[in-house]
């Protein structure tokens, strides 16, 4: 593919677009044409500059841009390759169970559950769910995948006391939803939710959860939801692929 990069991006050194902007812009196309289809490993950063005879800088930027933006994935010793679309995330516009959010994108959901436990509360833990020192917490972690692919890995905390028994439940069941379990099973009622977003780069271990590089790209999405007597009952941390998820806000004017 490499020998035919000056037939298939047409770069025009003269304009005064900037190169970088040109070479994103011609990448994308040849990967919505199908020129590059997913899983493709594309030409080096030296393999451009040679052939197209531009600067590795102007090339870094220009494969940086499309790696933030979800077109392209570095893979450590291996090369640059083209990435999935990312999959769009609306939690900042309804409630809604990470399966039922997958399967609307056409997607197959799969929950695998490292750690199901009740323990006594951090002090962090309390001072969100406002709980005495002392209590307990139902705490789960779940790696959760679409299409096989690891997309989130998430640590749940609820009060125990509310919520008695519930480590039994089978949270690896794509039925089964946190949410509707906890109307159907305990009559508590999500009537809202707090969250926030923060990107940050993954570590080593969360790297290796996610099948991603140690350093790459993450959403941390923190979520503390209230029942109907705004009393707070779960509190959670979400850390999602940056390279495979993008989230939409609606803001209504007031």
């Amino acid at each position: 593919m490499s020998n035919n990069l000056k037939q298939i991006f047409k770069i025009d050194k003269q304009s005064p677009v900037p190169m970088y902007f040109q070479i994103r812009k011609e990448i994308i196309k040849a990967i919505k044409s199908g020129v590059y289809k997913v899983g493709d490993r594309l030409p080096t950063e030296l393999e451009f500059c040679n052939e197209l005879d531009i600067s590795r800088p102007t090339i870094r930027q220009a494969f940086q841009e499309l790696i933030n933006e979800g077109y392209i994935t570095r893979k450590k010793a291996k090369g640059t390759f083209v990435c999935k679309p990312k999959v769009e995330g609306y939690f900042f516009k309804k409630l809604e169970s990470y399966n039922d959010e997958m399967r609307a994108l056409q997607l197959t959901p799969r929950t695998e559950v490292v750690t199901s436990e009740v323990i006594l509360a951090e002090a962090d833990i309390r001072e969100c769910l406002q709980l005495p020192e002392g209590a307990s917490v139902f705490h789960l972690v779940r790696l959760r995948f679409a299409d096989e692919e690891p997309m989130v890995y998430v640590h749940t905390y609820i009060p125990y006391d509310r919520f008695l028994h519930i480590e039994k439940k089978d949270f690896a069941d794509n039925d089964v939803s946190l949410y509707d379990l906890m109307k159907r099973d305990y009559h508590v009622y999500i009537s809202y939710v707090d969250r926030t977003i923060e990107a940050s780069n993954a570590t080593l271990p969360l790297a290796d959860m996610l099948d991603i590089a140690e350093g790459q790209a993450i959403y941390t999405i923190t979520t503390l939801a209230y029942d109907e007597e705004d009393t707070p009952i779960e509190y959670s941390v979400a850390n999602y692929r940056g390279d495979r998820s993008k989230f939409t806000i609606r803001l209504v004017r007031q």
